[in-house]
């Protein structure tokens, strides 16, 4: 037992290690917008279901000072308000399309058909696949745009700020967590690891000929986890790939409450383990080993053994230090940071539902239900 604590101290000294790297290296998007002339630009946005935040991301996306911006949703079956919303923001804005979508074919998901569906009336140079749900601010766009053509990049992803409160921004914060401190981070941005990328959903901003060259969305048809999919196949296909983070220019309400959150995740965390058992068993292993084992034997340790103490101490007390800068750095309140083990209980939990859910049912997003994946 003491030397797995050892080790797990030791992983989060290297933790530590990389949320350093990360700090210094992870790019923010830059304030400076290009003095020239823009290049075309078109905004695509797949929405099903979208009632609750779609009119104030929508109006924020056509309200842009970016002349010639075009805003294309693809409105994916909608059964709520969605497109009553839609038909009244397209009235008031010149510059939005509404495009209609019909079921998705057979090894298609929605979202990646809508998406398909939407980029097929583009000609912009520019397109910016965006959620539903994600509240753009004023001069963003533009912003983006001067960093596409002063870095020549094929694509940019957007790493938002994220909104709410509660135990589900508590649960949200992990993808902020892994990003700080998880995982070296700053490779993203190293041309040489082609498969070291992602894609967000808060924003992808990519150059319409490199992505139609990677295969486009018919390259991600059946892909549940298509941002990410998309980043690796546009960092290795188009090369000229860079991830940034816009947390003032970009936000997102990704949950309400903590219900929908576990909800949310359960539908694409299985997906995002490729399926596969054995990785989503050493997932759970390690979520409950890394965040769970150190503070239990910390306060065990009287009782068991004082050998324990040190590397209890040492992992547990790098963890705390660790998420209090995560929230400074990402924005969320400082009194996240002690409620970690809460965080990995609630994300454990989510993975045992995501893999209950998958073969019970196959892959259900959306209402629909897709079938088991590969």
């Amino acid at each position: 037992m003491i030397i797995l604590l050892w080790f797990l101290a030791g992983a989060w000294v290297l933790g530590a290690l990389f949320a350093f790297i990360n700090f210094l290296l992870l790019p923010n998007l830059p304030e400076k917008r290009m003095t020239g002339a823009l290049p075309s630009m078109t905004v695509v946005i797949p929405a099903r279901n979208e009632e609750e935040a779609i009119e104030e991301a929508i109006s924020a996306h056509c309200s842009q000072d970016y002349p010639g911006l075009k805003v294309i949703v693809v409105d994916d079956g909608s059964t709520d308000g969605t497109p009553r919303i839609l038909a009244s923001l397209a009235a008031r804005h010149h510059n939005l399309a509404i495009v209609r979508c019909p079921e998705p074919p057979p090894g298609w998901l929605g979202k990646t058909h809508a998406l398909h569906c939407g980029l097929l009336e583009v000609a912009a140079d520019l397109v910016l696949f965006v959620d539903a749900d994600v509240l753009y601010a004023q001069g963003a766009h533009a912003r983006c745009a001067a960093l596409m053509s002063a870095g020549d990049l094929d694509m940019l992803a957007l790493i938002p700020h994220q909104t709410g409160g509660g135990m589900a921004l508590l649960m949200v914060s992990l993808l902020d967590a892994i990003l700080l401190y998880g995982m070296p981070s700053f490779l993203y941005n190293v041309p040489m690891f082609k498969k070291v990328a992602l894609g967000a959903g808060a924003g992808n901003l990519v150059r319409r000929k490199a992505f139609l060259a990677t295969g486009g969305f018919e390259a991600l048809r059946g892909q549940v986890v298509d941002d990410i999919t998309l980043g690796q196949r546009m960092k290795a296909l188009a090369g000229r790939y860079r991830l940034v983070l816009a947390r003032d220019a970009v936000s997102v309400r990704m949950y309400g409450t903590l219900r929908h959150a576990i909800e949310g995740f359960s539908k694409n965390m299985y997906a995002f383990l490729g399926f596969n058992p054995l990785r989503a068993l050493l997932g759970f292993l390690a979520g409950g080993l890394l965040h769970l084992a150190p503070p239990a034997l910390l306060l065990a340790a009287p009782w068991l053994s004082p050998r324990l103490l040190m590397p209890a101490i040492i992992a547990t007390g790098t963890e705390l230090s660790l998420d209090a800068a995560m929230c400074l750095w990402a924005r969320y309140p400082l009194w996240f940071a002690p409620l970690y083990p809460l965080r990995a209980i609630f994300w454990n939990a989510t993975l045992v539902l995501s893999a209950w859910r998958y073969y019970r049912r196959g892959v259900v997003w959306r209402g629909r239900t897709y079938g088991k994946g590969p």
